[in-house]
């Protein structure tokens, strides 16, 4: 008797209603993104890291001052994030959040290299990698950028807006 009184009310009523155009909505926004990334993974497929890195990206020394990666490096460009490195070897990346966990009146007597993710931490791609594997790989971490190796050199970095921008290029051509 219980169930009697129970489901008209949910069967038919007004809530019933709310509640089946919410699993639509939730449901068709689901499948919303999946096709999108669907699209996105077969506009990336078979695209080189290589094709849309950022070569010769700017590094830093491992001894830089933080005060320094702040006024020159990070106050003078759009990027958050460097790469660490002595010569073509990369040593780790520093960015934003790190400088943010040391205290102001440290800036000067911290090197960088105390406050980096080492490289051992770090997710890395080839030239070679399809972009659609490192995008993962940058989802996976939630970071905005990936080092580029190649036989354990730095030569670039692949930056989530530069894919977003080459999917904006190719999204305008189709």
């Amino acid at each position: 008797m219980i169930f009697g009184y129970t489901f008209p009310v949910l069967g038919g009523g007004l809530l019933s209603g709310l509640w089946l155009a919410f699993i639509g909505w939730f449901m068709n926004s689901a499948a919303s993104q999946s096709y999108q990334q669907v699209v996105v993974e077969d506009m990336l497929r078979g695209v080189p890291v290589a094709r849309i890195m950022r070569a010769g990206a700017p590094t830093v020394p491992a001894a830089l001052p933080v005060s320094r990666l702040v006024d020159d490096y990070l106050l003078r460009s759009e990027d958050r994030a460097f790469p660490v490195a002595e010569g073509d070897r990369l040593l780790g990346l520093v960015c934003l959040e790190d400088v943010r966990k040391v205290p102001r009146q440290s800036w000067d007597a911290t090197p960088v290299s105390e406050i980096m993710t080492p490289a051992s931490q770090l997710d890395l791609v080839s030239p070679r990698d399809e972009v659609s594997a490192a995008l993962t790989k940058l989802a996976k971490r939630d970071t905005s950028q990936l080092p580029v190796l190649e036989s354990g050199h730095l030569v670039g970095m692949l930056r989530q807006r530069d894919v977003l921008r080459w999917l904006q290029l190719q999204s305008q051509r189709a």
